[in-house]
């Protein structure tokens, strides 16, 4: 059986199938549920895929990034100074959308008058700073230390708020103190006691030796000194000090921060 035959001089032709439309891109629109006003830099964070896009000036942004979980997707919609928003979308609803975002309460500021308690301070390095703002008590910090390096720990010492020399009767010798630093005693007598010694915030045993030289004068002999530490702080007997520098309550505390 033959097919039949096309006309003379016409040539075998086949049209191509119309193209579909493409499908319309869903748009969202974000605005302040107070003003009305469109909100510009909205995040729009697919929660699926972490994908996100901002709004522009217009508080519009195209969903074309979405991706989907069945047929719903998830989007989070973030921005300072506005409560945070979820919103469910249907995989096959092309319709805009309009969403509004309530801004966060400011709240007054609080005004305290509650002022620093040295006493309540927790006696840590970051807050050497702080507590020598303090009149009561008698900071060296790493400038003066340094210039110092070839002193012993006594040389500094005189000089603070607080420290004395122990005195010496006529069989040289008082309480001890003789000739060394000292502070006068919350309770007399004695008249003289030696502070409490802490490093880098922890009381140091005099059971095993003094931690600095308590004599002036003196080469430096003493596990510390000016040239290995960074920060002193001196607390006299009768001044609020942090409860961790409390050691004998008698009598002062000289706390050293090591470099």
């Amino acid at each position: 059986m033959l097919a039949a035959a096309w006309p003379a001089g016409r040539a075998m032709s086949q049209s191509a199938p119309p193209t579909p439309p493409a499908p319309a891109e869903r748009v969202l629109g974000v605005f302040d549920q107070t003003t009305g006003q469109p909100v510009m830099g909205v995040q729009v964070r697919d929660v699926f895929s972490g994908t996100y896009a901002l709004t522009t000036a217009t508080g519009t942004v195209r969903l074309s990034f979405l991706s989907f979980r069945g047929n719903a997707s998830v989007v989070r919609l973030t921005k300072l100074g506005y409560e945070p928003k979820t919103v469910l979308l249907a995989q096959g609803d092309t319709t805009s959308l309009t969403e509004l975002l309530q801004r966060v309460p400011m709240l007054a500021p609080v005004v305290t008058t509650e002022r620093y308690r040295l006493d309540r301070d927790d006696g840590r390095w970051e807050g050497f700073a702080r507590r020598c703002e303090q009149r009561t008590v008698t900071c060296f910090t790493d400038s003066t230390l340094v210039a110092r390096s070839s002193s012993n720990m006594a040389d500094l010492l005189v000089d603070a708020k607080g420290i004395t020399i122990g005195a010496c009767g006529p069989d040289k010798t008082r309480n001890g103190q003789c000739g060394r630093v000292s502070m006068h005693s919350a309770t007399i007598p004695p008249a003289y006691c030696e502070p409490s010694i802490f490093v880098d915030g922890f009381w140091w045993n005099p059971h095993v030796g003094s931690a600095i030289d308590m004599q002036p004068g003196t080469p430096p002999a003493a596990p510390f000194t000016p040239a290995n530490v960074k920060g002193v702080e001196v607390y006299p007997s009768e001044v609020p000090r942090p409860l961790r520098f409390e050691g004998d309550p008698l009598c002062g505390a000289i706390v050293m921060w090591t470099r």
